[in-house]
């Protein structure tokens, strides 16, 4: 019999519900595009799939169906390819030269952005007796990584083209998300850099341009690709004519147990520096098995709250790397071992993602990406345990199935 988490915390996902949220964007695309031309769905698993767990998470994007599994860095993809042999892989962010190799070995699109890195990548290509595929990114005024658009660009484009193991398989840019204004600025200028390849001779089969974000804020950008993390993670983006009305739903609930209730005096004080003491009427307070070591920021300090048997209890004292605490003075009946929802949604209720992102002072992706390893991921699908990722003893933890993508 599986013995469940090592420990009481746990970050519980409903992967059903990661289902959903995936159908629920085809849905908005296929309705919004004529029939056979939706933009392609590039599942964003950076981060650990946002800390939900990218292994486990693959396995539901594939299984519904997205094009490309997308990542940030070299080590996130051959996670993946370990897993998953067959499945399309996308680094986003910067390969350095020394390792373009391996990402061809691996079979993983890398992105480029200088004709030097796409000469690496050709030889251990022809190598191989291939064509690798790869993404060239577009500075258009995000002042990060790409090729200008201008023609050097166009000069680096021509040599990459060329080159007997590449082959140019998508071009795309990031919106940086300032104002419309901007963003419409950054459009033109990544569309008037296509004009100009296509004026000499260069077809791009897949331009990409939109995150969740862009994605449901300016649909005429979502062209051939869009690249979806938060909002298929339960986090939709607000301000956009769809706030509120797309049935995006919360999959995840990180949760704990009260380790020890403890009565405290009048002017009693708790954890380190006694940033907090108990009021004249005393308190009862409850000791948490989670701290910043497990992604629950210190600076929620005196400033967040949790739920217990429905009710929301603040989080009090500092939280240190390994526990908290709560004064639950309000709770009726509370005891030793209750269930506590730190972030997400369960049967108790709800603490918002985008509650606790206020709280830190923060934004709700670095909230969930912010979720430790040591904190164990328990899964569910149709309401039934479907297997647990424990990094601590990973991969025997595992229950659910590799997959070839």
């Amino acid at each position: 019999m599986d013995p469940g988490p090592l420990r009481d915390t746990r970050y519980e996902i409903d992967l059903d519900l990661v289902a959903h949220n995936v159908r629920t964007v085809r849905a908005l695309l296929e309705k919004e595009h004529a029939p056979g031309e939706r933009p392609r769905i590039a599942a964003v698993l950076k981060g650990d799939a946002y800390g939900f767990g990218a292994t486990e998470t693959a396995a539901v994007m594939l299984q519904e169906g997205v094009d490309v599994l997308a990542v940030a860095c070299l080590p996130e993809a051959l996670e993946l390819r370990r897993r998953y042999p067959g499945a399309p892989i996308m680094i986003m962010g910067h390969t350095p030269d020394e390792f373009l190799t391996t990402v061809v070995e691996n079979r993983i699109t890398p992105t480029v952005f200088r004709a030097s890195q796409a000469r690496v990548i050709s030889r251990a290509a022809e190598r191989a007796q291939i064509r690798a595929p790869v993404h060239v990114k577009v500075e258009t005024g995000m002042n990060r990584l790409g090729l200008e658009p201008d023609e050097g660009g166009l000069d680096e484009m021509r040599t990459m083209v060329g080159l007997p193991g590449v082959g140019l398989e998508g071009v795309f840019t990031h919106l940086a998300l300032e104002s419309e204004e901007s963003d419409q600025r950054q459009f033109r200028r990544f569309t008037g850099f296509l004009r100009a390849l296509e004026e000499v001779g260069i077809s791009i089969p897949v331009r990409h341009v939109c995150d969740s974000i862009g994605m449901l804020r300016y649909p005429r950008f979502r062209m051939d690709m869009v690249r979806l993390g938060a909002i298929l993670y339960g986090a939709p983006p607000l301000r956009t004519p769809y706030a509120g009305s797309l049935d995006i739903r919360v999959p995840f609930a990180l949760k704990t147990r009260i380790s020890r209730l403890r009565h405290l005096g009048p002017g009693e004080g708790v954890g380190y520096d006694f940033t907090w003491k108990a009021p004249q009427t005393g308190a009862v307070l409850a000791t948490l098995p989670l701290g910043y070591g497990d992604g629950y920021r210190r600076c929620l300090s005196n400033k967040a709250h949790v739920l217990v048997r429905g009710v929301a209890a603040p989080v009090v004292g500092l939280v240190s790397m390994d526990q908290c605490t709560a004064d639950v003075s309000a709770v009726p009946g509370v005891r030793e071992g209750d269930d506590v929802l730190l972030l997400g949604q369960d049967r108790q209720g709800a603490v918002p993602v985008l509650e606790m992102a206020s709280w830190a002072d923060t934004n709700r992706n670095e909230i969930l990406a912010g979720i430790g390893r040591r904190v164990p991921r328990v899964y569910t699908r149709s309401g039934e345990a479907a297997g647990m990722l424990d990094y601590s003893t990973w991969p025997e933890s595992s229950g659910l199935q590799p997959r070839d993508g």
